[in-house]
């Protein structure tokens, strides 16, 4: 199966099937998406049209993603997801994401960056959400 970015910017797959999908952008729809399957004991494979660090790390928390396709990844976030034994595949490499006026570094990834300790991460990406 093959991701098809012109109907949802993001999917979970199963058996070749898309058990979620969202048209939505940013950080939500992954967030969401992995608070509804997070303890489940299955494995995904995920469809998302843009991976920086941020969602690297929700991903890697998660536990649930065994392969990444993607249009776009941060190198930071590709680093992260080897590292941690998940594969990825990109069209395209950057060295971070960009906020979409394209003038900075997007927030989910600043956090992302500038926090190791994974429930202080979870903490400021939650609320970074609630105020969206």
């Amino acid at each position: 199966m093959e991701p098809d970015f012109t109907k949802y910017s993001l999917a979970l797959i199963e058996n070749d099937k898309i058990v979620f999908s969202s048209r939505e952008s940013g950080l939500r729809p992954l967030w969401e998406c992995l608070k509804k399957f997070h303890r489940s004991k299955r494995s995904f494979i995920l469809f998302d049209k843009l991976i920086g660090l941020a969602a690297a790390k929700l991903i890697v928390h998660a536990r649930i993603i065994s392969r990444i396709e993607t249009t776009l990844v941060s190198e930071p976030a590709k680093i992260f997801l080897k590292k941690n034994d998940i594969p990825i595949n990109a069209v395209q490499i950057v060295p971070n994401i960009l906020t979409k006026d394209r003038r900075t570094t997007c927030p989910g990834e600043i956090i992302a960056l500038n926090i190791s300790d994974t429930d202080e991460f979870l903490t400021k990406i939650e609320g970074m959400l609630n105020r969206q």
